[in-house]
């Protein structure tokens, strides 16, 4: 498993170029492999084998829209061209996130990790809530169980104020006369 932070892919938009009756990557889309390439290898990342899981958080430089999916195709081709994994056709699983736009914070953080078990049996799995590791006991577990106590705990304290007459948010309290 490894973490990285690259820099924002270039839209695929802007990727290919049609010269003549071909279709190659562009200047653009050149450069965006050399940097991910140019960061793997002083990462000294090892090309990974076998089914993969990859997690994309993109934090875009500005505020002008942007599809996720437009975003995929640069940042998946320059990981397999860096050599983090051999296709990229061995990414069984795929999450992507936007995030709102940080000032000259323009990234993809990306987790990439070996599937540790077959889609649907008991092993590792990411927590959702966390972002760490955990044994997972089956396909529904998607929360580890530090996250799961404190979710329990936060239910409770919920579970008490359902039900409850409210005024801008506040549980309104109730005394004993107003109530016969």
């Amino acid at each position: 498993m490894f973490k990285l932070n690259l820099p924002f892919p270039p839209s695929v938009n802007t990727y290919w170029r049609h010269v003549g009756n071909r279709v190659l990557v562009s200047k653009k889309g050149r450069q965006y492999q050399a940097a991910v390439s140019s960061l793997l290898r002083r990462k000294r990342v090892k090309t990974l084998d076998g089914d993969l899981i990859v997690d994309i958080r993109l934090i875009p430089p500005d505020r002008r829209r942007r599809d996720v999916d437009n975003s995929l195709k640069a940042l998946l081709d320059a990981m397999q061209f860096g050599g983090a994994y051999e296709d990229d056709s061995q990414i069984v699983r795929l999450t992507v996130e936007k995030f709102a736009p940080e000032p000259n914070a323009d990234r993809a953080e990306v987790v990439v990790q070996r599937v540790p078990a077959p889609i649907g049996q008991a092993g590792f799995r990411t927590c959702l809530r966390c972002d760490e590791a955990f044994q997972s006991d089956g396909p529904g577990n998607r929360i580890c169980l530090p996250c799961q106590q404190i979710n329990a705990m936060f239910s409770c304290k919920v579970e008490d104020m359902r039900g409850k007459k409210r005024h801008n948010g506040e549980v309104i309290i109730e005394r004993e006369e107003d109530s016969i």
